[in-house]
């Protein structure tokens, strides 16, 4: 038997830690930390998942995932945040965004798929999790407000051209 999922749970907030913590299964291997320079600090090699939260003291969620992705191993990265989806998270390096309160199943879920993405290449990864967080802003943001966003149309086309669909991201793995 292989070594245990290890799962960062990175969020100011100990309620969400504590909750994240209690709703992954026991064989998960839960490091915790309250803010993004703990956090960085804590991630290492073996750390196969990070749960993100988006708005903390010291160093955003924002600002941890773009250090994360210029590491050589980088594990899958679930931003969990109680801010609104917008257009601004197509430019947020991270595998996907979900909104809170989120619930065990839907994390659970998320969390399943973004592992798997890790296995893949970087460039698929990448695109894959564009493609994620382009179904959340889709659902998320009024058609008119998507047809006037310069990133918005950007991440259609890149998509596009890498002939990605959105149903890859809900097919998966």
């Amino acid at each position: 038997m292989g070594r245990p999922t290890s799962v960062a749970v990175i969020d100011d907030d100990r309620d969400y830690r504590q909750l994240y913590k209690l709703w992954l299964p026991e064989e998960y291997d839960v490091i915790e930390a309250g803010d993004g320079r703990t956090g960085l600090q804590r991630v290492d090699d073996s750390v196969d998942a990070v749960l993100l939260d988006r708005q903390m003291p010291e160093l955003s969620g924002e600002a941890v995932a773009a250090k994360l992705r210029q590491r050589s191993v980088t594990p899958g990265v679930v931003m969990v945040s109680s801010v609104a989806p917008d257009v601004d998270i197509l430019d947020i390096p991270v595998d996907s965004y979900l909104r809170k309160p989120t619930g065990r199943d839907t994390l659970l879920s998320v969390l399943s798929t973004v592992r798997t993405r890790c296995e893949y290449g970087t460039e698929r990864r990448e695109l894959l999790g564009l493609a994620d967080r382009r179904a959340t802003v889709a659902d998320a943001v009024r058609a008119t407000a998507l047809a006037e966003s310069d990133a918005y149309q950007r991440a259609v086309k890149r998509l596009e051209h890498h002939d990605v669909a959105l149903a890859e991201t809900v097919s998966e793995p």
